[in-house]
């Protein structure tokens, strides 16, 4: 169980905690400082934040902290005891002389309980933006607002109650996001309030939902923290990339994340369907970076078939893998020339900006060394299964000797032309047991001493020119920003070519972040230098996915000895 009490009264504290609660992709979240983004909100659905807060009293006392352009209102951390996790958010409050615990649930409805102890009365005021994620709200003016029975509709939002509800419009003027206003986009905007509801008593229970139509599946639940992180980014047959303006899918994310977030949940039916429903969406052997219609991507049809290469050797389901084989065909031929890459030699060059760094400050168009490593193992997976590529992998495997540095000692990130500064898509390769082994372990000593951080891996060296020590946005995003994802394959490169060590110690701080930043998941990235503040989308798929992977195959290596 995740828990605080000291240190929530300061604000400096309190908003790098934030909670996310998911259902069917639609979501509540919120830092315990309050909404410190515009993607904040108790009710998130199809891309809008409909209920954005509630600003709640107990006798007289604010509970909810905010900020405004004018200042921040934190009389609400003043009374806030404790927090807990376990999974749902509680929150304990202290005020004028009685106790509220207040229980937050989601399942595509939001249901607020409150338990009272002691004599109090209880005052909430919803808080409605009803506007898309990416946007703000300037204006009120235009949401239809109707009476219910037990609350109040505006547009699709319902808010019931057994609180009585007393209709007393008003407008929330210049509500500050700042972690927008620090990352340069729109941060002030005017909620809508369109009454109180109202309540008194002593030692008893209210509840409040809100509600915009629908049905909904429960979440799933049980299982470690891990496995509950893992679920928020499974809709239906869907693997979304992450939280909060990432929550759609992406073919290079869904594939990187299968293998953790199911084969290693033993979830092979639903990796059967995502197969399947991916493979159809194959074009000139390409898979779309971000469906229907952008085959950007040089990368992702790889990554689908080195998940698919896991499937086969996890699940030992043959009949499911042969049918896959024409579409495994399909890649090898497509990637020969496609409009993101073509066959030079027995190695694939790449379009600019077409793997997962993709910023303009990290084209790396040319041959990149883990795609060409992904080229090498599709290949290998494919004459397993009888299909002829285009090139041999002996042939494939002997040109990767290619990216060999001598000069520093490990395996150059580009060739045709050469980039020789440091980063870590190397560890794939290694991963895939692909170079010698005097080599390899050579490499994992330069990616150990200048890349290896406590969350992951630096996607530059500090020593090379160019290097981010902190996260500031795209400029440094892949130029020294560390990614947890990576610490997966890293994992996978010591128990190749490092038998004898054991990295479990290597995952043991980001499970302890699933006590920081995003409570009970795993931040997309975090800063290059200590102390490696977490950045980017406070749930990534992929970090969730390559922690549960490593810590599954770790668990296997320990149950064989």
């Amino acid at each position: 169980m995740i828990a605080f009490s000291a240190g929530l009264q300061d604000r400096a504290f309190a908003r790098t905690k934030e909670y996310l609660l998911v259902a069917d992709g639609a979501y509540a979240s919120s830092s315990l400082a309050g909404n410190t983004r515009k993607y904040h909100g108790l009710l998130v659905r199809d891309g809008r934040v409909l209920l954005s807060g509630l600003d709640e009293y107990l006798n007289g006392t604010a509970l909810t902290p905010a900020a405004y352009v004018g200042g921040n209102d934190d009389r609400g951390l003043a009374a806030l005891a404790a927090v807990s996790l376990s999974p749902e958010p509680v929150f304990v409050y202290h005020a004028g002389g009685a106790v509220l615990r207040k229980t937050l649930s989601f399942d595509g409805t939001l249901s607020v309980r409150y338990d009272l102890l002691g004599e109090g009365t209880l005052r909430v005021a919803p808080l409605v933006a009803c506007r898309g994620v990416h946007e703000v709200r300037t204006t009120c003016d235009g949401l239809l607002v109707a009476p219910l029975s037990d609350g109040v509709q505006v547009g699709t939002l319902a808010v019931r109650s057994d609180l009585s509800f007393t209709p007393a419009p008003a407008v929330y003027r210049d509500v500050l996001y700042e972690v927008e206003r620090e990352r340069g986009y729109a941060h002030q905007e005017n909620l809508f309030c369109p009454g109180v509801f109202e309540g008194e008593g002593e030692d008893r229970t209210f509840w409040l939902e809100a509600d915009a139509g629908g049905g909904w599946s429960p979440p799933e639940k049980s299982g470690d923290s891990l496995s509950r992180a893992a679920e928020t980014f499974l809709v239906g047959d869907a693997i979304l990339a992450g939280y909060h303006w990432f929550a759609e899918e992406w073919g290079r994310d869904t594939f990187v994340s299968l293998p953790g977030l199911l084969l290693s949940r033993g979830d092979h039916a639903r990796a059967r369907r995502i197969f399947t429903r991916w493979a159809g969406m194959i074009r000139g052997g390409l898979l779309p970076n971000r469906p229907p219609d952008d085959y950007s991507s040089s990368d992702a049809a790889l990554w689908f078939v080195l998940a698919l290469a896991r499937y086969a050797t996890g699940e030992k389901d043959p009949t499911f893998v042969r049918s896959m084989c024409p579409q495994v065909a399909a890649v090898l031929d497509g990637y020969q020339d496609s409009p993101v890459t073509h066959l030079d030699g027995a190695l694939l060059s790449i379009a600019p900006r077409s793997t997962w760094m993709d910023t303009p400050f990290t084209p790396r168009g040319g041959k990149p060394v883990e795609v060409n490593a992904l080229w090498v193992a599709a290949l290998r997976f494919a004459e397993s299964l009888g299909i002829d590529g285009p090139v041999t992998a002996r042939e494939a495997g002997e040109a990767f000797g290619r990216f060999w540095n001598e000069e520093k000692g490990c395996f150059f990130d580009l060739i045709d032309p050469a980039d020789p500064a440091v980063r870590p898509n190397q560890v794939v390769a290694l991963a895939l047991g692909i170079p010698p082994a005097d080599r390899a372990t050579r490499a994992l000593a330069v990616v150990r001493s200048e890349l290896l951080t406590p969350f992951g891996l630096r996607t530059l060296s500090p020593r090379e020119a160019g290097y981010a020590g902190r996260f500031t946005g795209d400029a440094a995003y892949h130029n020294g920003t560390v990614w947890p994802w990576l610490l997966g394959f890293y994992i996978d490169a010591l128990r190749v070519y490092e038998p004898g060590v054991d990295p479990d110690p290597l995952l043991v701080p980001l499970r302890a972040h699933l006590a920081d930043a995003g409570l009970g998941t795993i931040s997309e990235c975090f800063d290059g230098d200590p102390p490696h503040r977490p950045g980017g989308c406070i749930a990534q798929a992929w970090s969730v996915a390559e922690v549960l992977r490593a810590s599954a195959a770790l668990r296997g290596v320990r149950h064989e000895a």
